[in-house]
Order: structure tokens, then sequence, then C-alpha cells
């Protein structure tokens, strides 16, 4: 049997299947295009990345910090995810204008909503930059110094790209390869509209990660620049951004076993995560995280469901905690289902054996039980860590308590003078007035009291505060620590904090001082700063010997197909359109319709009600040019490997032509993260035609289509 699964894996050196990978655009002719064609795609890669005229590249944008957009008019009009503007949507929205549950939808450019601080970055060209960085690097040098000279080196580097655009160096394969990424970011953004969340995250929570899936998952927003086409500050005089390229939308569809590829900006994969670091995140780290996220989740999904001003105020952080909850569960489920584990044994077995065929790596045969070596040092201090950045910084109370550090280190020194303590109370006061707008002290001190409960029953006495126990607390009764707490902390009362710092000097520090939880936050701080320097030792040297394992699973790889992890660069997947097996005596269909919608609007259930409006345009089946077969497409499964930060992305026909955006991927596959399973990993998009049915028909916003290049 295990000279069976042998032959079988054999594939992870050999080559990588057709519908794995997340590869660089500037590599693709070398690499990707013959297979690309032979799975039917009709451009070329210098069609998908050039530097030399415009290209796809040119259409495909980064959406602030964390997701996927694409340019769809010659105006500067981009579409992302819902889930991608949801911050931004809710921070823009009130009671009054409550644009979440309500939706939005500007009816021409002068209605659009600027979004302060939010950015949208362009890679203009990637070049590979590693001789010269590994020219300044040598093998005796110590991490810490290596890690000093990879950063004079790329400084170096980035400082040498002029005018408005930038350069960022980033490391690939562990730090074995550097690539220069020309950037230029636009800082002019505007909220254009979205459908209600109940369309927008039409599921929500219920389904997440789930199939079928009926999210109509996506908003709009534009890039503004000035006259002269440039990224600039917002002004009334910004225009509309003409693009180099925009992308064309094809409402055709797709059908199974059509070739896709989705373009965008992947967050975080750990393909070659040794088997040590595996087990760990399998037995350790997400059953701590999935347990200490379900104790904030459950606080705040009950606190939310009785008060609508909470909801508001709490739906961005509650979706995006769930959202990593949910998919740390179907890690597991993964792990197991797959048997991972076992696999990965035998993939480090076949590399063990192939090293011992190159004499220059023989020395290295060691490398995977010394790195077990190091996980066995680092695991009890990962398990504490797990809580102390997971748990700790979930009480809101003590992590905005902690900005109050720099104010007490200034006005206990007595060399500043009052206008350096004032600035600095200034800015105190901005943040904090942005802090309590979406503040809830009543919830947070429930959640305080759940986590500290779940931490403290699971850490050790040396990783207890001891200002835990004072004034009389049982460390065992945290409803009543928090009570307490939250009775006494001027930090959590707005109006008391508010009035304090508008008259502030520099005496009143005792009162910040003297604050329970300002007391607290310090002394979780400082042992969490002995806590991370322990760490970072051994961190060091696993960094040292994962990097020296991808050197040489390159050094062995004759395909020349192994691809980076994901770092949230710009990457091409591709694959086919296609249902699965999911498991025993289940099918998943490609494609799911309007008509389930309707289904599960009967249910009645919070996460599957729908506007009047939308159930009644159904109900008519009134699709307009977007119905196919008496029925609305609303989102399509393909085998296109795509992980966090995919959201949003493009996802492209044989043509290069728009025809869904991507939004998740099914829970039987998440597990690609770490092993891509070829029979289950799916990436959901939503089919773009039923976007364009809500701009239109629902949102009454067809002025919008004209800005769009839309064929058939």
């Amino acid at each position: 049997m295990k000279a069976y699964l042998i032959t079988i894996i054999l594939f992870f050196f050999i080559e990588v299947p057709a519908r794995e990978g997340m590869w660089l655009p500037q590599l693709l002719k070398e690499i990707n295009e013959s297979e690309m064609k032979s799975m039917g795609m009709e451009i070329s890669a210098d069609d998908i990345y050039s530097i030399n005229h415009s290209s796809l590249k040119d259409a495909v944008l980064q959406f602030g910090t964390g997701c996927t957009g694409e340019l769809i008019s010659s105006k500067g009009l981009l579409i992302t995810n819902h889930h991608c503007g949801f911050s931004q949507i809710q921070s823009l929205s009130s009671i009054g204008k409550n644009y979440l549950e309500e939706g939005f939808w500007a009816t021409n450019n002068e209605e659009e909503i600027p979004c302060p601080g939010l950015t949208v970055t362009f890679i203009r060209e990637i070049s590979d930059v590693t001789s010269t960085i590994l020219s300044a690097l040598s093998d005796t040098m110590s991490e810490d110094v290596r890690a000093l000279t990879i950063k004079t080196t790329t400084d170096s580097i980035e400082k040498a790209i002029d005018g408005k655009l930038k350069g960022v160096v980033r490391q690939f394969y562990q730090g074995n390869k550097f690539y220069l990424f020309i950037t230029e970011i636009f800082n002019d953004i505007r909220f254009v509209g979205a459908p209600p969340q109940s369309v927008g995250k039409f599921g929500g929570e219920t389904d997440n990660w789930l199939w079928p899936r009926h999210s109509c998952d996506f908003s709009l927003f534009r890039i503004y620049a000035d006259k002269e086409n440039k990224s600039a500050v917002y002004s009334k005089e910004n225009v509309p951004y003409t693009p180099k390229q925009f992308l064309t939308i094809n409402i055709g569809g797709v059908k199974e076993n059509d070739f896709v590829f989705v373009y965008g900006f992947p967050g975080r994969t750990n393909e070659y995560l040794p088997v040590p670091g595996l087990e760990v995140i399998a037995s350790q780290t997400n059953p701590n995280r999935i347990a200490i996220r379900k104790a904030r989740l459950d606080v705040m999904r009950d606190e939310m469901s009785k008060n609508d001003t909470l909801r508001l105020q709490y739906s961005p952080r509650f979706y995006t905690l769930e959202n990593l909850y949910k998919k740390w569960q179907g890690e597991l489920q993964g792990f197991k289902r797959f048997d991972i584990l076992n696999r990965k044994k035998i993939q480090e077995e076949i590399f063990i054996t192939k090293l011992k065929s190159f004499p220059a790596l023989i020395k290295d045969t060691s490398l995977i039980s010394n790195y077990c070596k190091s996980v066995r040092t680092a695991k009890p201090l990962n398990y504490v860590n797990d809580y102390y950045s997971e748990a700790i910084p979930g009480v809101e109370l003590i992590s905005a308590s902690a900005r109050f550090k720099k104010l007490t280190e200034l006005c206990s020194d007595l060399k500043k003078d009052e206008k350096e303590i004032q600035v600095e109370v200034m800015k105190l006061q901005k943040d904090f007035k942005l802090f309590y707008k979406n503040y809830s002290s009543t919830l947070d001190r429930k959640i305080c009291s759940a986590v500290l409960a779940l931490s403290f029953s699971k850490l050790e006495s040396q990783f207890i505060p001891t200002t835990i126990t004072k004034e009389g607390m049982r460390s065992d009764n945290f409803l009543k620590y928090s009570d307490w707490l939250y009775k006494n902390s001027l930090i959590s009362d707005s109006s008391r904090l508010m009035k304090l710092l508008s008259g502030f000097e520099r005496k009143d520090i005792k009162k910040i001082l003297n604050d329970p939880a300002y007391t607290l936050s310090i002394s979780f701080t400082k042992i969490q700063l002995k806590l991370q320097s322990d760490l970072g030792k051994v961190n060091k040297e696993l960094s040292r010997l994962h990097r020296k394992y991808m050197h040489d699973l390159l050094a062995i790889d004759e395909t020349g197909k192994l691809y980076p992890d994901a770092n949230s660069t710009l990457r091409v997947s591709y694959g086919k359109v296609e249902g699965i097996e999911a498991r025993d005596g289940m099918r998943y269909n490609y494609f799911t319709t309007a008509d389930g919608i309707l289904e599960k609007s009967e249910k009645s259930e919070y996460d599957y009600r729908i506007p009047s409006k939308l159930a009644t345009l159904f109900k008519k089946k009134d699709y307009g040019r977007y119905g196919f077969e008496g029925t609305l497409p609303v989102s399509f499964l393909s085998s296109v490997h795509t992980t966090n930060g995919n959201s949003g992305s493009p996802t492209l026909n044989s043509k290069g032509e728009l025809v869904g955006v991507n939004y998740d991927r099914i829970w039987e596959g998440v597990v690609s993260d770490y092993y891509y399973e070829e029979k289950v990993g799916r990436c959901i998009s939503l089919d773009i035609r039923y976007a364009l049915f809500i701009i239109e028909k629902f949102g009454n916003a067809g002025w919008l289509l004209n800005e769009m290049k839309i064929v058939n």
C-alpha cells in the first residue's frame, strides 16, 4: 500500500496537476502557456501580462490590502466582492442611510461617495532581482544579519523607482527568490453601488464556504484621477480614471469543461510547509483558534440579534471572524478526510531519497528531523500565543487601552515639552472618536468575560496577569471581574475619556496609569513581549530550515513547475468549469440559479431573506437578456486554485473576457492552502449575468451598463 501511495504522490516532484498552482504572470509564457492553450485558452500569455503594451494585468487591481478588483469600463469603474467592500459600505452607513441593509446605487457621478483611506494598486511591471539580493548574502550570516542585509538591499532597489510609481520587493520560495513589483497606487476611490446585504451576502453565515451558493457577492467603486489621469488625493476637481485596459464582459455564460482562469492577489498559502508544522496546525493551532472564535462569535451573534445599531456596528467584525472560524473547521476536515499528513510524510520520504542523488545536497538529509526538533521547542510557546494573538486582542477595551502607552511615556519624561504631549493627545482624540463610533461597552464586556474565562482555563499561571486577582477579584469569576473592570475604567466610557482628553494636562496621566483597563493591558503586553522574544528565537531557526528545505525542493525539481506559495502578489490560476463528487452519494452540479434562491427564501430564516422586489422579478422570470433556459444563472464552480485575497478576482474565459467574479471556495476543499486536492479543489464565482441583472433590473442603475463593453 505504501509503495502504491509513493507512486501516486510522486507527481509532487515530477509535475503539478494542470488545475493546481498560483503562477507568476510574467513567467506564463515560459512555463504555462502551452498547457493553458491545450486546455482551451485562445489568447496568448502576452495578452495576459506584458510591459510593452496594455494587457489584462492593467485591468486587475488590489482592492485595499486584502482583496482583488477589476476594471469593467473605460471610466474607472471597478467591480469587487460585496464582502470586500463591506467595511467601506458599513463606514459610510448610518441608521438613517443604512447602505448595508438597503443597498445603494448612484444615479450619476456626482452621487458617488468618497471612501477615505481606501486605495487600489496596479502592478505595472515585475522583474527578477534575485541575483542582486543573493549576491549580498552569505551562508555564514546569522538570521538577524541576513534579514538586515535583505532590507538594506531591497530598500535601495525600491528607492530607485522614480516618479508616481512605487517599487516593492517581495520574497518567494521562503526567501530563495526575489521579485520587484513596480506599482501605481490610486487614492481617490468612490462608492458607486451595491445590493443590500440580504442579496450580496444571501445565505450569510449559514452558507459561507458551502455549495450550493446563491450570494450576489459584488460591489462597485470608481477610481478618480487628476486631469492628467494621474493618481491624486481626493478633490472635487478629480475625474474618472481612464485605464490602460478594462475587461470585456461576456454574457454568453459558461458550460461544464470550459477553460477559465482567475487573475488576482491570493493572500497566503503554505503548500510546502514540512509535516511537523502541519501537525501542529491540525492538532493544536486550529482547534485553539476555533474554540476562541466560537466564544467571541456566540456573544456577538446574541447581542447583534437584539439590536439593529449593534448589527450595523459589528457586522464587518462578525463576518471577518466567522469567515476564518468556519474555514479552519473545513481545514481540519480536509486533513482527516484526505489523510494529508501521511501523504505529506510520503512526499518527504521521497524528498530525502532524492537528496541522496544530489552530491551537493546529501548533507541536508537531516533537514526534516532538525525541523521537527525546532517545532517541538516552539509548540508550547505557540499554544500560549494562540490565546495571546486570538483571544486577548479580541477584547477591544484591552486593545484600545494599549494606545495610551506612548502618552504615558511622554508624560513621564520631563524633557518632553507640552507641545509634543498635546500632539499625541490630539491623535488619541481622533483615534478614540473613530473607535467609539462602532463600539459597544456592553457587548465588549461580555466578550471579555468569555475569552478571559476560556484563556485562563487553558493557560498556566505565569501567563495570567497578577492584576486579574487585584481588588479582591477571583480569577475564576470573570463575569464579576469584567463587570468591575468596565465600571471602573474611564476608557470604557466615551464621555469620560473624551472629557479628560479635551482638557488634558500632564498631571492627568495619573488617571490613565491607574486605570484598571490600562494596567491590565500593560500586564498582558509584558507577558506577550517575553513570549514573542522566546518564540522569535526558535522561529528564526524554523525559518532558516524552511528556507533550506525550499531551496532543496527547487534544486531537485526537474520540471521547473514548483509554483511559489501565495503572498498577496499578482498571480494567475487556471482550470475548468466543473462540478464534483463531493462525497459518497453526493454530486455537486457546476452551477446554481435563481430558482434556488426562491427555494431557500421560503425557509424564512434571517440568512435567506430577500427583498420583495427581487422575489417579484424572480417569480415573473423577468430576467431580461441575462436569463438562460427559463432561469437566471447565479454562481458556478471551477477547478481553479484560489485562496483568500482572490476574493473579487475576475474569472475569465478562454478569450480573456469576464464571465464571473470569484468570491469563495467550497468547504470540502479549503485545505488546499496546505495541500491541493484535485478531487474537491473548487472555487465559487458569481456569474456576471446575475451581477448585471441586479444592476439593471433590481438596482435601476442601467446607466452604468452603458460604460461597459458587453458581448454575447
